[in-house]
């Protein structure tokens, strides 16, 4: 091999080995340079926190959501377990009137014929009205699963109000109790359904009526509009005791059946009717004790109200015309 061939070997070598050395040494460097970069980007770091972040606030949401949900539920199990006793508490004393009218039958403890057609005419008293009883119950239920749909619809409130007022002033006024009505805009209108609307408003009045002795009832009107609500107000001279009256199953098996002379539901159970129909119809009641200001009675301290509240609506021009109109 000549001196030649020496040199290109040797050169050929030197190259080679210049070459790869280089060639790793860049790629180290590219490698060191890129993960510095990554080291000093923030938002590399940022994005998986971010994302954990999101996750967790997701969750918190949904076991929010669901302890809403859990409550609502206990809440709705607590007033239909309710709801059943106060039903059957108010349906028992008819039914008891009702067998032990037919045990004084069937003992032959009557004295003549005439009396037991008075006791079976009793009975059969006691059957319609505890009939009655039960059918109340059945339509609000029906109306609950959806079996006899609510017809939701703009409904005239002075007009319906006006309507109340006639059906019960005569009831107030024979039982020495003064009636007063004030009465809202003519053009004020609310979104419910207009039969039990005027059930509900009835069944109010009627407590009132029912549990006073003497004194004055006023119903009053009073428009939300931040929670774009229309309000009736109807003021008693009645202790707040008497709409949260206990259920005493006791005393009412105590009862002969000669002494139960009529049959109808108890503040309590109107209560619970009422505020079922109110919850279907997106509406709600709440009792309050106020200062007395409808009676110059000094004794009276204090009057119940009972304030309805109901989505307020309004309507357009033509649409007024077209409701007064049906």
């Amino acid at each position: 091999m000549s001196w030649n061939e020496w040199v290109y070997l040797l050169f050929g070598l030197f190259l080679g080995l210049s070459l790869g050395l280089g060639g790793r040494w860049w790629l180290d460097k590219s490698k060191r340079s890129l993960t510095a970069n990554n080291a000093n980007d923030p938002t590399l770091e940022q994005k998986p926190l971010t994302a954990d972040r999101n996750e967790i606030l997701a969750l918190q949401s949904q076991l929010q959501q669901s302890q809403i949900a859990y409550q609502l539920a206990r809440e709705m199990c607590q007033f239909k377990a309710g709801f059943l006793t106060r039903t059957a508490h108010e349906l028992r004393s008819p039914l008891n009137s009702l067998i032990g009218l037919h045990q004084l039958i069937l003992s032959d403890l009557c004295d003549d014929p005439a009396e037991e057609r008075t006791f079976i005419a009793q009975a059969h008293q006691s059957a319609l009205k505890l009939m009655n009883l039960m059918d109340r119950v059945i339509d609000v239920s029906r109306l609950e699963h959806g079996r006899s749909p609510l017809e939701i619809q703009p409904v005239n409130l002075a007009g319906l109000l006006t309507d109340v007022y006639n059906s019960t002033y005569l009831i107030a006024a024979n039982r020495n109790l003064r009636l007063q009505l004030s009465l809202p805009e003519t053009e004020t209108y609310v979104l419910a359904d207009p039969r039990w609307l005027r059930q509900v408003a009835i069944d109010l009045l009627d407590i009132c009526l029912t549990q006073m002795q003497e004194g004055n009832i006023l119903v009053s009107t009073h428009s939300c509009l931040a929670t774009n609500e229309m309000a009736i107000w109807l003021d008693a001279e009645l202790p707040h005791q008497i709409l949260s009256d206990s259920i005493d199953v006791s005393q009412s098996d105590r009862i002969s059946p000669l002494e139960i002379k009529d049959f109808t539901f108890s503040p309590g159970m109107i209560l619970l009717l009422t505020q079922t129909l109110l919850d279907l119809m997106h509406c709600r009641l709440e009792i309050l004790s106020m200062p007395n200001s409808i009676s110059i009675d000094e004794e009276n301290e204090s009057y119940t109200r009972l304030q309805l509240m109901i989505p307020l609506v309004t309507l357009e021009p033509e649409t007024v015309s077209e409701a007064i109109e049906n």
